[in-house]
């Protein structure tokens, strides 16, 4: 006898903006940035890293391996990415 899984479709539609922007960021073993997602054309990633970290300091995640990223409300991410542009 086999089973078989039904599909179940998401209650939230999909096409809604999450509530959160994730965004990732990977360290060298000197510390510095090496990815971070998400960067204005016109900076260098360690600069959006001290950015991010200035303001939304509370919303990072240190992860093991190099690793971390922010968690941060899109309303706040919108204001950074406003501040940066200026």
């Amino acid at each position: 006898m086999s089973a078989i899984a039904k599909l179940v479709v998401p209650a939230v539609p999909t096409s809604e903006k999450p509530d959160e922007v994730l965004i990732h960021v990977r360290f060298a073993p000197s510390a510095e940035v090496l990815t971070i997602d998400a960067t204005p054309d016109h900076l260098k990633p360690r600069d959006w890293f001290a950015h991010l970290y200035a303001g939304a300091v509370q919303h990072y995640q240190t992860l093991a391996g190099g690793r971390g990223f922010f968690r941060i409300p899109r309303a706040r991410f919108e204001a950074l990415v406003a501040e940066c542009a200026k």
